[in-house]
């Protein structure tokens, strides 16, 4: 959890506006027998509308002008709700002649929108914040427009259906379904300036009524430019198929870019994301699901600390499901776009809690059992050694500014390993054991890593005074 979505980046221009198209009927979708408007079909806890400002927003949008047409009032409250939640400001423009196509609908904006560059996207379109960041990056020259375009052919989810683009160098020449000859196909998201009302003007005076048809006017003049964005996830979701397919596609992105631990790759994920994506759609917050974990294992170290084998056992059970669900509140955190930098520091200051606790309950278990100090030497030995691996990347990631590699001292040291450890040691009547030895291990990924470190260090410079 490490962006929040009132943080936009600073680092270039923001847009002022971004029209969101949400005027369609989406009969296709209907199909599913949902009696909703489409913008306002649910995926995974969130409505398309709700995904589409999230995305922008965290690329830095605030302002929002929503085209409306079909059931306009029902989507314009659910957009004001929206708004209200995400801390954005929106305001709405109904398209008198939205049922012509979504051309006529993006027209009606053309009184709402500042002179300088406005993004313009499809409420139906499911798009990664890096896309929007990736085209808000490339801002069109005077009386351009810039259309975000994939060239992966072989990723799109329906190729016989999308927009295909022509291309010449960075220059767009043909678009449209019918595109005989294609390069790329068009992702539904544009950097534009106000000649793209023109251009819709134009194709609206010959009866064509599609953005593209607007698009293929400027195409014609040399006005629309392509920025790539192949790689980045995107869908249409137009059709049941494009629904299923984007639930599937969203709950396969709930890791840590290849940064998780062994247990969680090949265990606890598969778990949690079963997990998140029926807790998406509750009301449950990533910081609550947080705080319960924290007492989940809680109750598992306090079982623990009773030293008895079946009592023990049922703790360390408890254990090992606090670090399954500590996992979920990241992925529900990603799948609402509710990342804070506020839940990312809860999350790292109450799983060092816990661990500690599950460090002592364990000690004090095995000391009540034998005596002596040598139990309270082991249980220090694991303690630091869990608190040194929890900090160690991040001290190097701060202090060279970049991340440490997932390698296998990294995945040796997480706190997934720890944990599952300690419950398989539960099982055989050796939690301490095994809480020792993954202490002696993580001591030792740690050292590891500041060898590393070390060799990575930057040449000192000196400067004459």
């Amino acid at each position: 959890m490490s962006l929040n979505l009132t943080d936009a980046p600073s680092d270039r221009p923001r847009p002022p506006t971004c029209v969101v198209v949400a005027a369609g009927e989406g009969r296709r979708l209907s199909s599913m027998g949902l009696d909703r408007p489409k913008p306002l079909t649910r995926l995974l806890g969130l409505s398309l509308a709700e995904r589409t400002v999230a995305a922008c927003m965290t690329a830095g949008v605030r302002h929002f002008v929503v085209v409306l047409g079909h059931r306009s009032q029902e989507v314009r409250v659910h957009f004001e709700r929206v708004a209200a939640r995400r801390g954005c400001s929106v305001e709405f423009v109904v398209a008198p002649d939205w049922q012509l196509g979504n051309g006529a609908s993006a027209l009606a904006a053309r009184t709402r929108v500042p002179a300088g560059p406005f993004l313009v996207v499809m409420a139906d379109h499911l798009v990664n914040p890096s896309l929007v960041e990736r085209v808000l990056a490339e801002p069109p020259r005077p009386g351009d427009v810039c259309l975000a375009v994939d060239r992966d052919r072989g990723a799109l989810f329906d190729p016989e259906d999308a927009t295909k683009v022509a291309l010449e160098g960075d220059r767009v020449t043909r678009i449209g379904k019918d595109v005989r000859w294609w390069q790329a196909a068009d992702v539904g998201v544009m950097l534009c300036t106000r000649e793209l009302f023109a251009g819709l003007e134009r194709a609206a005076e010959h009866g064509r009524y599609e953005i593209s048809d607007g698009l293929e006017v400027l195409a014609e003049q040399r006005r629309l430019r392509a920025v790539q964005v192949t790689g980045e996830h995107w869908i249409d979701v137009d059709t049941p198929a494009a629904y299923r397919y984007a639930r599937r596609r969203l709950l396969s992105s709930l890791t840590k870019g290849g940064h998780d631990g062994f247990v969680s790759a090949y265990l606890n994920r598969r778990v949690s994301v079963r997990l998140s994506a029926r807790l998406a759609e509750r009301s449950v917050t990533p910081n609550q699901i947080t705080v319960a974990s924290f007492f989940v294992a809680l109750a598992g170290a306090g079982l623990l600390a009773l030293g008895h084998y079946p009592v023990g056992v049922l703790g360390a059970l408890l254990v090992q499901l606090s670090s399954i669900t500590d996992g979920c509140d990241g992925e529900i955190a990603r799948l609402k776009h509710l990342d804070t930098p506020h839940g990312a520091w809860l999350d790292t200051i109450l799983d060092r809690y816990a661990d500690l606790a599950v460090v002592f309950a364990v000690t004090f278990a095995h000391a009540s059992a034998v005596g002596g100090i040598r139990p309270w030497i082991g249980g220090f030995v694991a303690a630091t050694g869990f608190l040194l691996a929890s900090y160690v990347t991040k001290e190097f990631e701060l202090r060279h500014s970049r991340e440490y590699p997932n390698d296998v001292l990294n995945r040796l040291r997480r706190r997934d390993l720890r944990l599952f450890g300690i419950f398989c040691g539960a099982l055989v009547a050796h939690e301490f054991a095994a809480m020792v030895a993954l202490g002696v291990l993580s001591h030792l990924c740690a050292v590891g890593i500041l060898l590393r470190g070390w060799r990575r260090r930057e040449p000192v410079s000196y400067r004459a005074a």
